[in-house]
């Protein structure tokens, strides 16, 4: 499988799979971002270990976020077009379906604007986010708001100590 190929079949059955159909709406996608935020702090329903990264290259801005196996996560709709860089195994969910990313090798997807994310990782993963830095700097508060809608909904708004230094 080179790293442009979509695994789409091979899905295990893990149970937390059919919590979502598999072609969802887009209300359904939130609606479930809604659920895990409500479940935050919750008995037994902790706030995710997922870190956040920032890397800078010229005028290029890149996110990484690791994953855990076993961990949900919704991501929130970009204002710009740009690339996905994922590595490990993956299931999400998107309006056009549900597909598989795994591999060691890595997949290079590109993303739309206003496209909403629902991941679960079935093995430790890494996501990169890649944009054009608009704003010339390294405030991440301002790239965020630049490039994301709602970015106050954003986890390192909302639990700070998830952000790597």
């Amino acid at each position: 499988m080179t790293p442009m190929q979509i695994q789409t079949t091979d899905i295990p059955a893990h149970p937390a799979l059919a919590l979502l159909p598999d072609v969802p709406t887009r209300e359904d996608i939130e609606d479930f971002g809604q659920l895990l935020q409500s479940l935050e702090g919750e008995d037994g329903h902790a706030v995710p270990d997922i870190k956040t990264a920032h890397h800078f290259a010229g005028d290029v801005y890149g996110r990484s976020v690791v994953i855990p196996a076993g961990t949900y996560l919704v991501g929130l709709p970009h204002k710009d077009d740009h690339l996905n860089i994922c590595v490990g195994d993956i299931v999400v969910w998107t309006e056009q379906g549900k597909q598989r990313f795994s591999g060691p090798r890595g997949h290079i997807l590109p993303a739309k604007a206003g496209v909403m994310r629902v991941g679960f990782a079935l093995e430790d993963t890494t996501w990169l986010s890649v944009h054009v830095n608009r704003t010339g700097g390294q405030d991440t508060n301002a790239i965020e708001d630049a490039l994301v809608e709602h970015p106050e909904r954003l986890m390192t708004r909302r639990v700070p100590a998830l952000e790597v230094a």
